[in-house]
């Protein structure tokens, strides 16, 4: 084989081998694009801290307030129906598009990390939500835990509601955490 032919192949090979590797990293990058994204809703941890799921946070998030449980300004489950019910409510009216209404249902920590109802709409718009569902009340002690699940962009993803008693034998609307207590 003469030299000329023998650099030939090498410069071949090394031009096959150089096209693999470009059309690898470019077939990663489209696969990222095009790869859908989780829902990440934020939401308070314990002792007030705060969580942002894979770094994502709603608008304004950032600048949100620590707010910690006060059962003065709570949201109330209303009389006649359980906590089961309420995040029932909640999620169908997030499926139905009614997000300010929907808002109002969360805990006064989670409408602070969303800032606005606006913002939580434009959060929650995003998702595209397709489908939700609602766990059986668990008590445990003096407290009601409902796990709600919603479907969005092909993902479930549970929130954990906490309910705790407030007077008359009402329910307050303690916290959401993203997660269920089963995880």
């Amino acid at each position: 084989m003469s030299e000329s032919t023998k650099t030939m192949q090498q410069l071949t090979i090394l031009g096959i081998v150089a096209a693999v590797l470009l059309v690898a990293i470019i077939g990663i990058f489209v696969y990222r694009s095009l790869a859908p994204t989780e829902p990440q809703p934020t939401e308070p941890v314990a002792q007030g801290t705060q969580t942002t799921p894979q770094g994502q946070m709603p608008p304004g998030a950032d600048q949100a307030p620590q707010v910690e449980f006060d059962p003065a300004t709570a949201p109330v489950v209303p009389d006649g129906q359980t906590p089961e019910e309420y995040v029932t409510e909640y999620l169908e009216l997030c499926s139905a598009g009614e997000f300010e209404q929907a808002f109002t249902m969360l805990p006064i920590a989670t409408q602070a990390r969303y800032g606005t109802a606006a913002s939580f709409a434009e959060t929650l718009r995003s998702y595209n939500i397709s489908g939700f569902e609602v766990s059986p009340q668990q008590e445990s002690g003096d407290q009601i835990t409902v796990v709600g699940t919603q479907q969005a962009q092909g993902i479930t993803f549970p929130h954990t509601w906490t309910f705790v008693p407030g007077e008359g034998g009402s329910w307050l609307v303690k916290s959401r955490q993203m997660g269920s207590a089963s995880q």
